[in-house]
C-alpha cells in the first residue's frame, strides 16, 4: 500500500522469501512435507509453489515469490496405495506428488517401479527447478516433435545447457533413461540453477564404478558428494534404467538443496 492505493508488484529478477506462521494439526505434523502454498490468482485458479517448505523450528511455512498475490497454506498429501514395497522412496514421492513435481499414474497409483523416459526426466527437472525460456534460439531435435507435450521443456533445457542429445542431433525422448544419463542431466540442471556442486568427489566407494562412462563420472562423483545420488548395495546401477520411484528420490534430494 502507498497512499492508500495498492500497488501491484512483480518482478521475477528480485524474488522475496515469505514466512507464513502456522500451527499444523496432528496429523499435519506427521507428515509436515505435505504442507504446500498455492498461489490464487485473480480468477480463484490455484496453483503450487513448488519451493514452499515447513520449517518446524519457527513453525512457519516459508516460500520464495517474485509476485505479491494471494497465497494459502494447504494440507496436501497423496494417497497412493502401491508404496509399500519401497519404503525408502515414501517420503520423497509425497512431497514430490504434493507439490505438483512428480505425479502418479491415478489418485491412488503411484507405480514406483515403472521406468521414466529421457523426455518425462527433462520434464520433470525444468518443472522443479522453474526454468524460463530465454528466448534463444535453438536447434530443435529431429526425433523431437514440436506438438509434442514435452517439447517445450525439452528447448528450455537446451538453452540451459542441460541436454545436449545423443549424437546425430537426436535425443531419443521415449527410451528409458538410464542412472549414468540422469546423472548427468541432474548435474548440469544444478549449474544451470546456481546450486554449487562440489568440486571433488570420489566413487570408490561403489563396487561398480568402473562401469560409469568417462562422459558421466565427474558427474557422478559430484553427485555423491553432494548427497544426491548414494547408491544401492554399495553399487551405482549406473546402465539401469531409472524407475519412477529412484526419480522421486532424486527429485526430492535436489529439492532439499534448493
Amino acid at each position: 500500500m502507498a497512499g492508500g492505493s495498492v500497488i501491484e508488484w512483480s518482478n521475477p529478477n528480485a524474488p522475496v522469501t515469505v514466512s507464513v506462521p502456522y500451527t499444523p494439526a496432528a496429523e499435519e505434523l506427521e507428515h509436515p512435507e505435505s504442507i504446500v502454498i498455492w498461489y490464487i490468482d485473480g480468477q480463484g485458479r490455484a496453483t503450487i509453489v513448488k519451493n514452499a517448505r515447513y520449517d518446524a523450528a519457527s513453525g512457519t511455512v516459508i516460500f520464495q515469490t517474485a509476485h505479491f498475490s494471494d497465497f494459502a497454506v494447504v494440507y496436501s498429501r497423496p494417497l497412493f496405495n502401491d508404496l509399500s514395497g519401497v519404503p525408502w522412496a515414501k517420503q520423497a514421492i509425497e512431497a514430490m506428488s504434493a507439490r505438483g513435481i512428480i505425479g502418479g499414474m491415478s489418485p491412488t497409483s503411484f507405480a514406483p517401479g515403472v521406468a521414466i523416459q529421457r523426455a518425462e526426466f527433462v520434464k520433470l527437472l525444468v518443472g522443479l527447478l522453474e526454468l524460463e525460456d530465454t528466448g534463444e534460439p535453438v536447434a530443435a531435435f529431429d526425433d523431437v516433435s514440436a506438438a509434442a507435450h514435452d517439447a517445450q521443456a525439452i528447448r528450455i533445457a537446451r538453452q540451459h545447457g542441460i541436454v545436449r542429445g545423443t549424437g546425430n542431433n537426436l535425443f531419443r525422448p521415449d527410451e528409458p533413461i538410464t542412472r549414468q544419463d540422469m546423472m548427468v542431466l541432474v548435474a548440469r540442471a544444478m549449474t544451470a540453477a546456481g546450486v554449487q556442486l562440489p568440486a571433488s568427489g570420489s566413487l570408490r566407494g561403489f563396487s561398480d564404478a568402473a562401469l560409469v562412462p568417462d562422459y558421466a563420472r565427474n558427474s557422478a562423483a559430484a553427485l555423491v558428494a553432494a548427497g544426491i545420488v548414494n547408491g544401492s548395495g554399495g553399487m551405482l546401477n549406473p546402465q539401469d534404467t531409472l524407475t519412477r520411484a529412484e526419480a522421486a528420490v532424486i527429485l526430492y534430494r535436489l529439492w532439499s538443496k534448493l
